[in-house]
C-alpha cells in the first residue's frame, strides 16, 4: 500500500494500524503546497458479497456525514475528503500530532484525582458539541482520544461508529435485522449492547474512562453487584464525595439514571469541582499488581472462575462468535444465577443464534432480577414476535411504553403486532403515536398509508395529504361497489390536489350521475371544468346549481361568466342580474352586468 496514490492526490506513506471495519494509513496530498499530511481510512469489508459492501457504504457515509455536520471543532479531526475507488471506500481527515490516551491509561497505572477532572473537563466540552449535533459516537475509549502535542488538549477521533439519534434500525427485506453491537465491551452499556445507544451511552463510556484511570483496573474487571449489575467501585480510590457521586451517575446501569447528554454531565461537573479545595492525593500509588493503594485482593475461586468465564465470554461475543460464547455465558450464570448483565448477553447470543425460545427464557430471568428493566421488556417482546407468540409480545411493547411513551419505533412495533392480531383501529392510534412523535419516521408512515389503504379509510388518507393511496383506496371501493359516492367525491378531490384535472372532473361526473341533486360536487365539477377551458359543459353543471340552490350568486355569476364565453350574452346578463338582485353589492356581478351591457347597446350616430 505504500507509495500508493489514491483519488489521484493521495500518497500512502506507511500504515498507522486498524481493525475491525478498516484500516489506517499516514499520507500526504500532492495537490496542495508543501505536500500537508493526513490520515487516510480505508473500509475493509469482510466480503465482497453486495449487501456487505452496501453496509460498508453506508458506516462511512455515516462517519463522513457526521464529520462534515461537526465542521471545525478544534477537537475533532476536520473531514477532508470521503471517496470511493475500485469498490473501496475512502475518508480522509486531518493529521492529529499526538499520543493516545491509552499511554497514560492503562492496567496498573492510577491518575491523581485532579488529572482525572481535567481529563472529563476535556472530553465532556468536546462531547458536548458532538450530542448537540445529535450524534452518538459510540466507541469513546484511550485508543479514541489523543492528547494533541501543540497544547495538550485532548482530540477525539475514530467516528466510525456515529449514530445519528435519529436514524433508525437497518432493514433487510423488509424485515428489522438483529442490529450487532458497535462499541468496545467494558465501556458500552446494555442498551447499546443490546444495538439501541443513547445520547447517555456515550457518558457511561467516559465515566467508565475515569474509572479506569483512577482505579487502574480494566473496564470489563470493575467489580459489580451481580444482581444490579451496578458497579461497586467506592472502595477502592479515595476521591471528594462530589466527584464520586458524579461518576456514580455517569455510569449507572439504567440509562435513564444516567446524565442524559454531555451536556447535562458537563454542567454537573462543573458544579461538583467549583466549591471543593485542592484534592488529596491517595496514597499508595504505585500500580497495583492484583491489588488496589497496596492492599492485596484475593477473591474465592468460584468468583476468579466468574470473572474468567465471562471475560472469556466477552471477547467471543465482541467478535462475533457466538456459537462459542454460549456455554462460557452458560457457566456464568450457572456460578452467578443473579448476574444481570450475564443473563441479558446470554439472551442476546441465543437470540443471535436464532435459538428464540431460550432467548425469551433469558430475558425473563433479567425481568425476574429486574423488573423495570425496559430494554429486557424490548428484546423479549422482539423475540415473542419472531416466535409468532404475538399476545406476549404485545404485553411486551406496552410495558416498554409504559416506561418510555415517547419511545416511537415501539409504538410502530405494537401496531405491527396489533395489526397482525387483526386490531386494525388500534394498530392505526399506534402508527399515529409513532409519527407524533416523529414526523419523518418513514416506515410508521407507510405502514399506516398501507393500513388505511386496506380499510379503504379514504378520509384519513386524504386529511394526511396521501393523495396518490386515497385513490388507490377509492378504486379497491368503487371496485367493489360502483355507486360508493363517497369514494367517487374523494377521489376527485384528491386527483384535484395532483393537478390531474380531467381526471377529476370524470370522478365528479361520477358522483352526479350517481347523486343529481349534489350541488356541492355540480360546483367542483363546474370550476373544474372553467380551469379546462370547456366553457359549455362549465355553464350546464352551474346550471344544476343555481337550480338546485337558486339564491347562490356566486353560481349564478359563474354561469354568467361561461354564458359570457359562449357569446350567449343575453343569458349571461340576465344570469348577471340574478346575482346582483340576491347580493346587490357583489361587484364583480356589477362590473360584469354593466360591460357586457355597454357591448350590447349599438352606437349611435351624430
Amino acid at each position: 500500500m505504500e507509495s500508493h496514490i489514491l483519488g489521484g492526490r493521495y500518497r500512502i506513506l506507511h500504515h498507522l494500524g486498524g481493525g475491525g471495519f478498516g484500516q489506517t494509513y499516514l499520507a500526504e496530498d500532492r495537490h496542495l503546497p508543501g505536500n500537508p499530511r493526513c490520515v487516510v481510512k480505508r473500509l475493509q469489508p469482510r466480503t465482497t458479497d453486495p449487501i456487505a459492501l452496501e453496509s460498508a457504504r453506508r458506516l462511512f457515509d455515516a462517519e463522513a456525514e457526521a464529520l462534515y455536520e461537526l465542521g471545525n471543532h478544534d477537537q475533532i479531526p476536520r473531514l477532508l475528503a470521503h471517496f470511493e475507488e475500485n469498490t473501496q471506500f475512502y475518508l480522509v481527515q486531518e493529521l492529529i500530532e499526538g499520543t493516545l490516551l491509552t499511554e497514560e491509561i492503562y492496567p496498573g497505572h492510577q491518575m491523581p484525582e485532579a488529572d482525572v477532572v481535567a481529563l472529563l473537563q476535556d472530553i465532556l466540552a468536546t462531547l458536548c458539541v458532538v450530542h448537540r449535533h445529535q450524534v452518538i459516537h459510540r466507541d469513546i475509549k484511550p485508543s479514541n482520544l489523543i492528547r494533541r502535542h501543540q497544547d495538550g488538549k485532548i482530540v477525539i477521533i475514530d467516528f466510525g461508529s456515529v449514530k445519528q439519534v435519529s436514524s433508525q434500525p437497518i432493514e433487510e427485506n423488509g424485515q428489522v435485522s438483529i442490529t450487532v453491537a458497535i462499541g468496545s465491551l467494558g465501556y458500552m452499556p446494555n442498551e447499546q449492547l443490546a444495538g439501541q445507544p443513547t445520547l447517555s451511552s456515550d457518558i457511561y463510556a467516559v465515566g467508565m474512562l475515569a474509572l479506569q484511570a483512577l482505579t487502574g483496573l480494566d473496564p470489563r474487571r470493575m467489580p459489580k453487584d451481580p444482581r444490579t449489575s451496578e458497579l461497586v467501585w467506592r472502595e477502592l480510590v479515595t476521591i471528594q464525595p462530589p466527584l464520586a457521586e458524579l461518576i456514580d451517575k455517569m455510569v449507572r446501569y439504567d440509562f435513564r439514571q444516567r446524565y442524559w447528554s454531555a451536556i447535562e454531565a458537563y454542567a454537573a461537573l462543573q458544579t461538583a469541582i467549583a466549591p471543593t479545595a485542592p484534592v488529596p492525593q491517595p496514597t499508595g500509588m504505585q500500580p497495583p499488581s492484583s491489588g488496589v493503594h497496596g492492599v492485596q485482593m484475593t477473591l474465592p475461586v468460584r468468583l476468579e472462575n466468574h470473572q474468567g468465564w465471562l471475560e472469556q465470554a466477552d471477547d467471543l461475543f465482541q467478535n462475533n462468535r457466538f456459537r462459542e460464547a454460549l456455554p462460557w455465558y452458560e457457566k456464568v450464570v450457572q456460578l452467578q444465577p443473579d448476574a444481570v448483565t450475564a443473563w441479558f448477553k446470554l439472551a442476546l447470543v441465543q437470540e443471535n443464534l436464532d435459538r428464540l425460545d431460550a432467548a425469551v427464557v433469558a430475558y425473563d430471568r433479567v425481568l425476574q432480577l429486574q423488573p423495570e428493566d425496559y430494554l429486557a421488556w424490548l428484546k423479549r417482546g422482539n423475540a415473542l414476535e419472531k416466535l409468532g407468540r404475538l399476545e406476549g409480545a404485545m404485553a411486551a411493547y406496552q410495558e416498554v411504553l409504559r416506561m418510555q411513551p415517547d419511545n416511537y419505533w415501539v409504538w410502530n412495533d405494537l401496531g405491527q403486532v396489533q395489526e397482525r392480531l387483526n386490531q386494525l383501529e388500534d394498530a392505526i392510534a399506534a402508527y399515529n403515536r409513532a409519527v407524533q412523535l416523529k414526523p419523518d419516521f418513514q416506515l410508521a408512515l407507510e405502514n399506516r398509508k398501507r393500513l388505511l389503504i386496506a380499510l379503504k379509510q379514504v378520509d384519513q388518507l386524504y386529511t394526511l395529504n396521501h393523495y396518490e393511496e386515497t385513490i388507490t383506496a377509492c378504486d379497491q371501493a368503487v371496485a367493489e361497489n360502483p355507486n360508493n359516492v363517497d369514494a367517487w367525491l374523494m377521489r376527485g378531490m384528491a386527483l384535484e390536489n395532483l393537478k390531474r384535472m380531467a381526471e377529476a372532473a370524470l370522478s365528479y361526473n361520477r358522483v352526479v350521475q350517481i347523486q343529481p341533486e349534489d350541488h356541492v360536487t355540480w360546483f367542483k365539477l363546474g370550476s373544474l371544468l372553467d380551469s379546462l377551458h370547456r366553457p359549455q359543459q362549465a355553464a350546464i353543471a352551474f346550471g344544476n346549481v343555481v337550480r338546485l340552490q337558486p339564491g347562490n350568486h356566486w353560481a349564478w355569476h359563474q354561469r354568467g361568466r361561461m354564458l359570457e364565453q359562449l357569446s350567449q350574452n343575453r343569458e349571461a346578463i340576465a344570469a348577471y342580474q340574478k346575482a346582483l338582485q340576491i347580493k346587490p353589492d357583489y361587484a364583480a356581478a356589477r362590473d360584469a352586468y354593466q360591460h357586457l351591457l355597454h357591448q350590447s347597446v349599438p352606437a349611435t350616430s351624430s
